[in-house]
């Protein structure tokens, strides 16, 4: 696979701009310190990452700014040491870590601010294994493995990513869906069980096939809870132009911020995630904005973004 170049280079300044102008025009909340802050902090980190922006539709979310990194800094500690991140000893600020001095392929997987709150959340890619290796973790919520049933009942048996969220103080558990999984009726049952009853019922084929050769899952559940909070399907690598009739439409929101948002790539990838749980559903939207995510993913993540 070759790498695709941008043929304008990402720049600090401009993405602040870019950044701040975004956040302008979809009336959400920005905090021009902090912003500058984080991009000063990780400009070296972010120089050699692909970066993206995300939103939602989910009432009172902001904009989000993201970076992908696998290499050798300790993201979690630098941010810790230049105030982006509190000081903690708590399960969800010990996770990433252990995850890391656990598994030996488990490597860094990147940062996601929101640009009116600061760092929201901390990946980390745990190499594709069975889920029940996460269970032995000690920073692992204790919800985690009393899933083991719903785990095993749903054909959900890997999982290649974790991530601490500290807006929400809970914790993302992304499973893989095998290949047996992919199909409709495979979700509608996953969404019965969690979600109760939806206002307007998805599309379920077109959301499973839009879905690429890799698809999962990110699961949300705390410490402080027995419940799985929420999930999300994601279809990676959206096919948004050719091939967008294999998609379910974009809500209105998402279709002006896709519109709006600057990016620096000839032909950006698009990621759509559907999110469901008992609080509602609701539907995300990340945009690449400098350089080639779908080279990053496939040949440092080792995902399939083919269909």
């Amino acid at each position: 696979m070759i790498e695709i170049l941008d043929d304008i280079s990402y720049e600090p300044g401009q993405f602040y701009t870019d950044l701040q102008n975004l956040a302008d025009k979809r009336s959400v909340p920005f905090d021009g310190a902090m912003v500058r802050k984080s991009l000063d902090v990780f400009a070296k980190e972010i120089d050699r990452s692909v970066v993206q922006t995300k939103t939602t539709t989910k009432p009172g979310d902001g904009l989000y700014y993201r970076f992908f990194y696998k290499w050798e800094n300790d993201l979690a500690d630098i941010a810790r040491r230049n105030d982006l991140l509190r000081q903690g000893t708590e399960p969800i600020d010990r996770l990433q870590r252990e995850v890391l001095d656990t598994f030996g392929n488990a490597t860094q997987a990147g940062l996601d601010f929101e640009a009116g709150r600061g760092l929201a959340k901390v990946w980390t890619f745990t190499g594709v294994r069975p889920i029940e290796d996460l269970f032995a973790l000690s920073a692992i919520p204790e919800s985690v493995p009393a899933h083991a049933e719903f785990f095993a009942r749903h054909g959900l048996r890997r999982a290649f990513f974790v991530a601490s969220d500290f807006h929400g103080e809970t914790m993302n558990l992304y499973p893989v869906i095998e290949p047996e999984c992919r199909n409709a009726e495979w979700l509608r049952k996953l969404v019965d069980e969690t979600s109760g009853s939806l206002a307007d019922t998805p599309d379920y084929g077109k959301m499973m096939g839009s879905l690429a050769r890799t698809g999962c899952l990110g699961m949300t559940f705390s410490w402080r809870s027995p419940e799985l909070h929420r999930w999300a399907l994601y279809s990676l690598n959206a096919p948004t132009g050719e091939g967008s009739e294999l998609l379910p439409a974009l809500p209105g929101t998402l279709a002006e911020f896709d519109d709006q948002a600057p990016t620096l790539n000839a032909d950006p990838q698009r990621n759509v995630a559907w999110s469901f749980g008992k609080a509602g559903f609701y539907t995300k939207l990340e945009k690449s904005y400098a350089k080639d995510a779908n080279y990053f993913l496939t040949t440092e993540m080792g995902c399939d973004l083919s269909r």
